[in-house]
């Protein structure tokens, strides 16, 4: 073992980005603009960051690895960017592409409406990476790639972050950012290692790749995840049934591709939900909130009828035949105002105290969930195809699943009226969706920050944050100035957090909170030499928590 005195010396950082996908690339590449835009007020010294990505390439990250063409974007073009103040970033990249290339995807006209492969999305990332390349270059920061997992974080007494990869040496760094992507599902522990399970569907290409087409097939799940298994297992020539099960058996909403975003909200946006919070005694509650949905597809001329707007009560093929029939014929006014609140989303969140909030979870969650997150209509109409040919079932009445190891069968029990049904299955895939509880997650770096009270979960999913930064708030309910987070793991704190244009937004709002707090001299100049380390005054590490807007606010 070497002596202490000979230990090489941690790496610095004045910024470590933990996690290499869609957030993070969008946090890094709004950081450095954020420094370009400053101009003359640049650092004392120059500035370095330390991207830990276990994937050689940054950018694609899970959700957008290269997959089938079948694996569909479920926002349109013209709203992913890794750029908040340029939507049609995105879109302005395919167009300079090879249209050959393209072709490949099947796609040949690139518009703003187009739900488009995730594979382009995940090359897009990979050019914006590129981008940070040249950017840090031309500014004199110094970007590092550390091509592992971090798995583990620590405060220092001089307040700095000490990080710890899995391989190569430790960093200290002034800045650190989690984007660490979703954690992994926890519905079906005692189903792991089962010959056959697939604990979730992405890569959708592991499923045509590794299913017998002629084998039966049970997704567990009936949201945007089961959508894209079973269309790439239709892409993929699946022959056999298909079998799609969820508590309440209720497929998305279609989306229409009529859809026209409002030219405004007159009350769901970010001051309008203050001046709406102020009205009704500084909160908002689940019925304030559904008044002012009404109202504002009321503006834009669009319907109110039930069943448009909640769902048709029927089986889940004749609630998708007239989802598709509506879709088709015109546009619905309710999905574009949806889509619409997520400019204000994460304010309405914060703006509903915790009774509302776990009011809207336990009575209203799954439902919000199947008629806001919509799906494109090419998926949809590879469904009703499967209908139509009795491959498909979508069942409600979701109980529990086991495997047998002596038929070799995942056998799943439904609950309906007549009593309870077990039907079995060659293989079973798990869609229903990452987990969002940090307390009981098995990932070292999460569960290490809990552990050493850095963090504490939320109510609501995901790790406690401060609404005003994203950052930390620790078991004291101290807020850590310079450990922030971003994607899934804010869930609670900013609730829709896994759309891209709501993470890119909070990235560049805590990109230009770092950015302008490493333009102030306070350099982490060696962090092997006691001297120049920051001392605590320097090191806002725990500042007051703040408290929930009131109406004066």
């Amino acid at each position: 073992m070497m002596p202490a005195s000979r230990l090489p010396l941690p790496s610095a950082a004045d910024l470590a980005i933990v996690g290499g996908g869609s957030v993070a690339v969008s946090l890094l590449y709004q950081f450095l603009l954020a420094l370009e835009a400053a101009g003359g007020e640049r650092a004392s010294r120059p500035l370095r960051v330390a991207l830990f990505e276990p994937q050689a390439e940054p950018g694609p990250g899970g959700a957008y690895q290269e997959d089938l063409p079948s694996n569909l974007l479920n926002i349109p073009a013209g709203n992913m960017s890794a750029r908040a103040d340029q939507r049609m970033d995105f879109v302005d990249w395919l167009r300079g592409q090879d249209p050959a290339w393209l072709r490949g995807y099947g796609v040949d006209v690139v518009a703003p409406s187009d739900f488009l492969p995730r594979p382009l999305f995940g090359a897009y990332l990979r050019a914006v990476h590129a981008r940070c390349r040249e950017l840090a270059l031309s500014l004199g920061v110094t970007l590092v790639h550390e091509q592992c997992r971090v798995r583990h974080l620590a405060l220092r007494q001089d307040g700095a972050i000490a990080v710890t990869p899995e391989q190569g040496a430790s960093w200290i760094a002034r800045h650190a950012v989690l984007c660490n992507g979703n954690l992994p599902s926890q519905a079906f522990p005692h189903l792991e290692g089962a010959p056959g399970y697939f604990n979730s569907p992405y890569p959708v290409s592991a499923l045509a790749g590794e299913i017998d087409p002629d084998a039966s097939v049970c997704v567990v799940g009936t949201s945007l995840s089961a959508v894209d298994a079973i269309a790439a297992l239709q892409q993929s020539g699946h022959r056999g049934p298909i079998l799609c099960v969820s508590r309440n058996g209720r497929l998305p909403s279609v989306r229409s591709p009529h859809n026209q975003a409002p030219k405004s909200l007159r009350h769901l946006t970010r001051d309008g939900a203050l001046l709406l919070a102020a009205r009704h005694g500084g909160a908002l509650s689940v019925e304030v909130i559904t008044q002012a949905l009404k109202d504002e597809v009321q503006a834009m001329g669009g319907p109110l009828d039930a069943d448009d707007v909640l769902g048709l009560e029927a089986d889940a093929r004749t609630a998708l035949d007239e989802e598709i029939r509506r879709s088709s014929q015109a546009a619905r006014p309710w999905q574009a105002v949806a889509a619409a609140t997520n400019a204000a989303v994460d304010q309405i969140w914060h703006l509903m105290p915790d009774a509302q909030r776990s009011r809207f979870q336990t009575q209203w969650r799954a439902l919000w969930m199947a008629r806001r997150a919509t799906f494109p209509m090419r998926n949809a109409l590879t469904l009703q195809a499967l209908f139509q040919r009795g491959q498909l079932q979508v069942r409600a009445g979701y109980v529990d699943t086991r495997y047998d190891p002596a038929d070799q069968r995942f056998h799943t029990r439904l609950r309906g009226a007549a009593g309870d049904a077990t039907l079995a299955s060659r293989y079973l895939v798990n869609a229903t969706s990452f987990s969002v509880n940090a307390a009981a997650t098995r990932d070292p770096l999460v569960a290490g920050l809990l552990q050493d009270g850095l963090a504490r979960p939320h109510a609501f999913g995901g790790l406690a944050l401060d609404f005003d930064t994203g950052c930390l708030m620790d078991a004291r309910d101290a807020v850590l100035t310079q450990l922030s987070v971003l994607g899934s793991l804010a869930g609670g704190t900013y609730f829709w957090t896994t759309s891209m244009d709501v993470n890119a937004r909070l990235a560049r709002d805590q990109a230009q909170r770092i950015a302008a707090a490493l333009t102030r001299p306070a350099p982490l100049t060696d962090p092997g030499n006691p001297a120049d380390s920051p001392s605590l005054a320097r090191w806002p590490a725990h500042r007051p928590t703040r408290p929930a807007p009131t109406a004066s606010s």
